[in-house]
């Protein structure tokens, strides 16, 4: 009997158990399921226009919010165009209507995202950059206005007379009008084997035309008004306006109370060109939309209007235009010439002899008029060129010239332009396979997990980045400087570093190297030094959580280390840049003989001129280029600069750059292939090797 109680008594709990698990179990499904959090993200627009961008993006399927509602979760990924500032145009000319200031940026967008599916912004943000968000092309507009005389237009042939050279190799420079090639009616002159028969491409007309106004430009026979040019983008009205304002007076008279009013209106006379060119697909060909306007005032021409009693009341002169409107296609970087403008000027000479020559009719005979004419015509010649899409130079650059750097300024910073032999040839590195491949498979990552940009080491090859161009850029700074003798700027007594407080037992004291130097190793303050160097490392530890190793890092440890010669020199400066035993960064100072100090001095100006140009813009190849303007530190004799890690890691890259680059890519290689370790780009990057 107590069995069968003990049973039922189980079997009880056991049902009231099941009932609590089930209830359980049954409030956990009908609770909703959190929503994942929803996230945002601006994108800024480099060129396209917001507006044509969304509604290139709602082509492509995206879906597309607006600012005056929410936004739909359920359709994530949502873009929305914000909306633009009313007050990003001009200052207001009345106090009273001046607006607000407003500075937030303007060309955005705002994705919106599920913060579970990084690459829903990822996709958005990829294709904008690679599809819609694109660059038009550049093209260089050059003209040289030319006017010639009556005379020169004769010797120019402007008719294009078959018996004048138009091209060495060609059939009609020979004359049909001599002994040995009489014409022949119906048959073609029979060239020699390998010449053309015919060649008048525009190309090859215009080229032997451009010949020509330069041999008469030589010669005095034309002269070059104006040679403007301008930059402008595909299919963009580009304006040069070459003129002058001629003040024109007009003066009212009243009679009755003497009263006379004058006021002035301009009038311009000079040459107007516009041009809308038009890109072909490849670039060699360029369609233009040109109007040329060339006014001037005509000599002897004005206008005048006088009252009863002769006294001029206006006048005006007489402007003569000249207009013409077409459009052409032709090659790229090929002159276009527009002809026909011409203008006559007419001179009146009255020659006589004094006295007798006013005599009535007797004086005739001894004065003399005559009349002539000049006729001018003046020539537009109109080159396009299309520049290249990379960043390579081309003729809108200035030469590589000392006039067009900025130096000697009291104001503002000395400014040096980066010049061709600036810049290391590194055609090798970029266009390495698998330098480039490792870039594309970042690329496509980044696509699905943006937030990956930031981290190592894909940022390393983000974007076009090559892993160690901060070093070759270091190096090439080190080359500027040196070219400039910028190191005489610094005094070695004015160097100084920290050294530890030992009587405090706390902080740091301020020491002078010189003094360091003569005290310790005075053969380092020679040309040829001694047996011993000077290492002065620094070691990084912006990593420790100790408040202790935040005063330790600008404090350096100095050592005297054997160094008989340059190559021994060299192995102490590539060890001693290596991490220490505990795996942190160290950066080390070999001071040697007085070229070493030297090379400290530079290492100083190099970290200077990094801060000026910010770290992160200039410690780039693709901002280290030919053209760009580099800002240049300004030193005085009497500025005391200090040594710290920069200033050891900026010394290290002047001289072992190759071997630091070759390091740090064998290093963020191996980095990458094991951040790939897993993912499916794992598998494409051994296919490849």
């Amino acid at each position: 009997m107590t069995r069968t109680k003990s049973y039922y008594l189980k079997l009880s709990l056991f049902l009231f158990s099941g009932i609590f698990l089930a209830s359980n179990l049954t409030f956990a499904q009908d609770e909703p399921t959190p929503e994942s959090e929803m996230m945002s993200r601006r994108l800024r627009l480099s060129y396209a226009d917001p507006v044509r961008c969304v509604q290139l993006l709602k082509l492509y399927g995206f879906t597309i919010g607006s600012a005056d509602s929410p936004v739909d979760r359920s359709k994530l990924p949502v873009i929305v165009l914000l909306p633009e500032t009313k007050f990003h145009t001009m200052v207001p000319d009345k106090p009273e209507g001046f607006p607000h200031t407003e500075t937030d940026p303007i060309n955005e967008l705002l994705i919106f995202y599920d913060a579970a599916e990084p690459g829903q912004f990822g996709a958005v943000q990829d294709l904008v950059r690679r599809q819609i968000d694109l660059p038009a092309r550049q093209i260089m507009i050059e003209a040289m206005v030319m006017e010639i005389s009556s005379t020169a237009l004769n010797q120019l042939g402007v008719q294009w007379d078959l018996t004048s050279n138009l091209s060495s190799g060609n059939v009609f420079n020979k004359k049909v009008d001599t002994a040995t090639n009489p014409l022949r009616i119906g048959r073609i002159v029979t060239p020699p084997d390998g010449e053309d028969q015919l060649d008048l491409t525009i190309k090859n007309v215009f080229h032997e035309f451009n010949v020509r106004l330069k041999a008469l430009v030589k010669d005095g026979s034309a002269e070059i008004i104006s040679r403007p040019s301008v930059l402008t983008l595909d299919n963009r009205m580009a304006y040069i306006n070459v003129s002058e304002q001629i003040p024109v007076a007009n003066t009212s008279y009243t009679p009755g109370n003497n009263y006379q009013r004058t006021s002035f209106e301009t009038k311009r006379a000079g040459i107007q060109l516009y041009v809308r060119p038009r890109i072909s697909s490849d670039g060699e060909e360029i369609s233009l939309q040109i109007n040329a306007s060339v006014t001037a005032k005509v000599p002897d021409g004005d206008i005048e209007v006088k009252n009863s009693s002769g006294t001029v009341l206006a006048s005006s002169p007489t402007i003569s235009e000249r207009e013409v409107k077409t459009y052409a296609r032709i090659s790229n970087d090929t002159p276009f010439i527009i002809g026909g403008l011409i203008a006559k000027d007419s001179e009146e000479t009255k020659n006589r002899v004094p006295v007798v020559s006013k005599v009535p009719i007797l004086g005739r005979l001894f004065r003399n008029r005559s009349v002539t004419g000049l006729k001018r015509e003046v020539i537009i010649v109109i080159t396009p060129s299309v520049l290249p899409d990379d960043k390579v130079v081309n003729k809108s650059m200035p030469k590589d010239e000392d006039r067009f750097d900025s130096f000697g300024n009291n104001l503002f910073r000395d400014a040096y332009r980066i010049r061709a032999e600036d810049t290391f040839d590194l055609h090798y590195l970029r266009r390495n396979r698998q330098l480039n491949r490792m870039q594309e498979l970042v690329e496509r990552m980044l696509v699905d997990n943006p937030q990956l940009e930031s981290q190592h080491p894909f940022f390393r090859f983000a974007k076009g980045a090559v892993p160690g161009e901060s070093v070759l850029v270091r190096r090439q700074i080190y080359e500027v400087l040196k070219r400039r003798e910028m190191v005489d700027n610094l005094a070695i007594e004015n160097l100084i570093f920290f050294e530890s407080d030992k009587a405090l037992q706390a902080g740091f004291e301020v020491r002078f190297l010189e003094e360091y130097l003569k005290r310790e190793a005075p053969a380092i303050l020679t040309k040829k030094g001694g047996k011993q160097a000077l290492a002065i490392s620094f070691t990084l530890r912006r990593l420790s959580d100790s408040a202790a190793d935040l005063l330790r890092e600008p404090v350096p440890e100095m050592s005297l280390v054997e160094c008989a010669d340059s190559s021994t020199w060299a192995e102490l400066l590539w060890e001693m840049n290596k991490p220490d035993a505990q795996g942190r960064p160290r950066h080390t100072i070999i001071l040697r003989n007085r070229g070493d100090l030297d090379r400290l001095k530079l290492a100083i100006l190099m970290k200077k001129t990094i801060e000026l140009n910010t770290e992160s813009r200039i410690l780039s190849l693709q901002n280290f280029t030919r053209g760009r303007l580099l800002m240049m530190p300004t030193v005085r004799q009497e500025d005391v600069e200090l040594l710290d890690a920069e200033v050891a890691n900026c010394f290290f890259c002047s001289e072992l750059y190759y071997q630091s680059l070759q390091s740090e890519l064998e290093r963020d290689f191996a980095a990458l292939r094991e951040a790939l370790k897993g993912t499916p780009y794992e598998a494409e990057l051994k296919e490849n090797d």
